[in-house]
């Protein structure tokens, strides 16, 4: 057992990444599926609120199937896959087929003269909905994916020094986690004290870093095969996941007079420059495991690289949760006792067209920062910035926030086009993407959980493709059905 150990952490360690673009070419297999769903879900009558079993069933042979095998048997050809994806969409778009049932309005339904604030009001957007969702599918599969040698080792988190599809993964689920984190700062002006705030954010997270301690003890206690430079010897992802709301709520009181993106460029920028300009990256990279705290170095040195992440996503997450990418600025518009009755009618109307859904003005937000974000990235790399999750340097942080805010806008142009098709698809996401919004964090660790049977069920290492592939397709839909069942509940950590 010792010896598959050893040889396991071997199979998953030393990987050196590979190109951002087969990367990109990769993850472009979600927009394609979501793509497919829009013009088929009219048609096969998928109903988001239905029981049915034929729902998740049918959505998951369109959504996951597809990202499975792109991630896997068919990773070696993306572009075909892409292509073949496209083709289906195009075809169907222009089959004449009856719908299933009567379509509804796939836009936003619009508020009239609805008064700020907001109260306990939710936004939802479909597509943030459909990236969310793929994020978490995209990271459940790899972190089982990476055990089989069907998985592609340049996918693999990179040691040191790289780009791969597991890095991403991991800054995105922490982008994801900053976006829908900016729901309260959209729900009302009002601010709780600070001290309070930040209280109220730790008993929030005390699960999530009590999940960090339950893994520690159960992988120390089986040996299960671990890959120390990741995070550390103790410390693990839940505990940096723990951490991040904590001081998303202490920096939330720098806005709105502070930009959440100046913020996390601000702290990157700093660390990055304590990383080169110190031996803080030295000491983070070869230093001895002698004493707690060199023990779970990567851990702590990258956690401010996670903190701009996160704040990166609160940022996005104010442009593209509520109808008008400029809502959060309206939401501080107030007129002054001086201004005249013009002046007072002019801030009243401004607040008011902030309900009214622009997404031509919120394509052109995400289509500036995503070229601002790739820029600064492409010019870091051009005088010698490496990419590094490992300390979560600038470079990691800038591509983390390309990749993020370039995918929300390629599913913000399907999720329009699809709006203005003759059959257009009623107003919403996938079911199943429904269901693992709604409790996402234990839907991770439901996967969590079912990747840890499978490693200590089977010698994965040493799996033929097919058995991989089978294993696999079992293990989504197991995540799946568990997220179904839990739909109509929501579960807190």
């Amino acid at each position: 057992m010792r010896g598959y150990k050893e040889a396991k952490e071997a199979f998953v360690s030393g990987s050196t990444g590979g190109t951002v673009t087969r990367i990109n070419a990769v993850c472009t297999t979600a927009a394609t599926t979501y793509a497919l769903w829009t013009v088929l879900a009219p048609r096969l009558a998928l109903r988001t609120g239905s029981p049915s079993l034929r729902v998740p069933a049918i959505e998951f042979a369109i959504l996951v199937v597809p990202l499975l095998l792109s991630l896997t048997a068919l990773s070696a050809h993306p572009l075909a896959l892409n292509l073949v994806l496209t083709t289906l969409v195009l075809i169907t778009d222009r089959l004449d087929l009856p719908l299933a049932s009567p379509p509804l309005s796939p836009k936003q339904s619009k508020r009239s003269a609805e008064p700020l604030p907001l109260g306990n009001r939710l936004f939802s957007q479909p597509f943030v909905t459909v990236y969310r969702a793929h994020m978490m599918l995209m990271t459940v599969i790899c972190i089982l994916a990476v055990d089989f040698k069907v998985f592609p080792r340049e996918f693999a988190k990179a040691e040191t020094w790289g780009t791969s599809l597991m890095d991403i993964g991991v800054g995105s689920f922490v982008f994801s986690l900053g976006l829908i984190s900016a729901l309260p700062l959209l729900r009302s002006t009002e601010r709780t004290p600070f001290v309070s705030a930040v209280w109220q954010s730790a008993k929030k997270s005390a699960g999530v870093l009590a999940l960090g301690l339950v893994r520690v003890i159960m992988v120390k206690g089986v040996e299960y095969p671990e890959h120390v430079s990741e995070y550390g010897v103790h410390w693990n992802f839940f505990f940096t996941m723990g951490l991040l709301p904590i001081f998303g709520a202490a920096l939330q009181y720098l806005s709105p007079l502070v930009d959440f993106h100046l913020m996390a460029l601000v702290i990157s920028v700093v660390h990055q420059l304590a990383l080169s300009r110190t031996a803080l990256q030295d000491w983070t990279l070869n230093a001895e495991r002698i004493s707690f705290l060199s023990q779970n170095k990567e851990g702590i040195v990258s956690l401010p690289g996670y903190v701009a992440i996160f704040l990166f996503g609160i940022g996005t997450g104010l442009y593209v949760l509520p109808p008008d990418p400029y809502f959060y600025e309206a939401l501080y518009l107030r007129p002054k006792s001086s201004d005249s009755p013009e002046v007072r009618r002019a801030i009243e109307e401004k607040r008011q067209k902030a309900w009214k859904p622009k997404p031509g003005k919120l394509a052109n937000v995400l289509g500036s920062y995503a070229v601002l974000w790739w820029g600064a990235y492409l010019t870091l790399r051009y005088f010698g910035g490496h990419v590094s999750r490992r300390v979560a340097n600038l470079p990691y942080v800038i591509w983390i926030a390309a990749f993020n805010t370039s995918f929300i806008f390629l599913y913000l142009l399907i999720h329009t086009w699809a709006s203005s098709r003759p059959l257009a698809r009623a107003a919403g996401a996938p079911a199943i993407f429904d269901a693992f919004n709604r409790n996402g964090l234990v839907v991770f660790l439901v996967a969590n959980l079912l990747t840890g049977l499978v490693n200590v069920s089977i010698e994965s290492m040493y799996a033929s493709d097919s058995l991989a592939m089978i294993v696999l397709l079992l293990y989504c839909a197991g995540v799946v059905g568990a997220a179904w069942a839990l739909r109509t509940k929501r579960l807190r950590m």
